[in-house]
């Protein structure tokens, strides 16, 4: 008798030793027990063609947290990231973002880094109602709202994008235009918005042209562009494409206006396209590059001065508007997870996403809403220009 009673002591012992481990480890994913930690998963290009985005992305997102939990988390809770490398892969995003969902049990994820990685991801995780704020550009991944419950994203939309070129466009009186974009889900957002936005105002799209994410060599497109003789070539493409581009157009010695869309907004634009070629091309952009030419009662210049100085000197690197994108998706999701004091669960992160208003971040001003998963306006891109190697402010 007194051996069987010590084996139950011991039992129970073990049995609430157990239990307490795993309370330890585990978070609240749908109204359970509290944990040790608030796990966001990170799926981004780490390696592969979009990398120029991925890794600078991560960067942000990783000294962000690391500047919260510093502080001592949120409401005393430290946030632990679970970073997986899509690989720039359509087929890895949804393999990893299912890995973080099922295995790691995360509250949220931030990712796909751009639009082709992320629309794979939004039919899983809406059916398994899990918050996820992308990086990517394409108006699709946030609309129709009502098919997006549980899908929000930082980049500015296409239209608004759209807006600011052709108003640029028409400030410099150029009335006819090309359009040369990559062949995917990014590039043809950024054509539908574009186009309906230049017929409105009255400029005339004379040539339309695409390329492949992995081609290498654009100058056939540019040549039947050149043949057209537009006032002005507008670009819907990331790096390194978008750089190609460029190079491609200077080597065919053109000189029509060249303005890309925010997409081509990464650090690794100019060097990949070479100085020379990039001197005087335009982008449409959020102010990131620009932190030190803004006003001081610009809303955003303190966060920008703050960000860049916090950035450069924690990786020796330059900032730029793509990896404040991701910085963008983690304040809005810590804000979130703070918003929801004690009862942190992915629901609660949706919910409180949605009511997120003035939150000033790098790419712009977030008033989210239950009809707007991106919550920027039109003003928050601004027109920057190549001048001495060097994004500034277009006059």
């Amino acid at each position: 008798m007194k051996l069987r009673k010590r084996l139950g002591i011991w039992l129970s012992l073990a049995l609430v030793a157990s239990l307490l481990g795993c309370s330890s480890s585990t978070v609240k994913t749908d109204g359970g027990t509290a944990g040790a930690t608030y796990k966001i998963g990170v799926d981004l290009e780490l390696t592969g063609g979009s990398s120029v985005w991925g890794v600078p992305q991560k960067n942000a997102i990783e000294m962000l947290v690391k500047e919260i939990n510093e502080k001592g988390g949120i409401n005393g809770v430290p946030i632990e990231l679970i970073v997986y490398d899509n690989e720039s892969s359509e087929t890895q995003a949804l393999i990893v973002a299912k890995k973080m969902v099922e295995q790691d049990q995360v509250l949220a994820i931030i990712g796909g880094g751009t639009t082709p990685t992320t629309m794979p991801i939004v039919p899983y995780v809406t059916q398994q109602q899990v918050p996820l704020v992308s990086v990517g550009s394409g108006d699709g991944i946030t609309s129709p709202v009502n098919e997006r419950e549980w899908i929000f994203k930082t980049p500015s939309n296409n239209q608004d994008i759209a807006k600011s070129i052709v108003s640029f466009l028409k400030q410099k009186g150029k009335t006819s235009v090309a359009f040369l974009s990559m062949n995917n889900a990014y590039g043809e957002s950024g054509k539908q918005a574009f186009e309906a936005l230049a017929k409105e105002e009255g400029i005339a799209i004379i040539a339309a042209e695409k390329f492949g994410a992995g081609d290498k060599d654009m100058k056939p497109q540019l040549t039947n562009i050149k043949a057209k003789n537009p006032d002005a070539i507008i670009v819907w493409a990331i790096p390194p494409s978008a750089s190609i581009v460029n190079r491609n157009f200077w080597e065919l010695k053109m000189d029509q206006m060249l303005i890309y869309s925010a997409g081509a907004g990464a650090n690794a634009f100019i060097d990949l396209a070479g100085k020379e070629a990039a001197e005087g091309t335009y982008i449409a952009s959020g102010k990131v590059w620009v932190a030190d030419q803004l006003e001081s009662n610009d809303p955003q210049q303190s966060l920008l001065t703050k960000y860049v100085k916090d950035y450069e000197s924690s990786f020796q690197t330059g900032v730029s508007p793509i990896d404040g994108m991701a910085y963008d998706a983690a304040l809005l999701v810590t804000k979130a997870i703070e918003m929801s004091t004690e009862n942190v669960t992915r629901q609660s992160i949706r919910d409180n996403l949605e009511k997120i208003q003035g939150l000033v971040g790098a790419t712009g001003i977030f008033n989210m809403s239950p009809n707007d998963h991106t919550g920027l306006k039109p003003e928050d891109v601004i027109i920057l220009q190549v001048q001495n190697g060097e994004w500034v402010i277009a006059k």
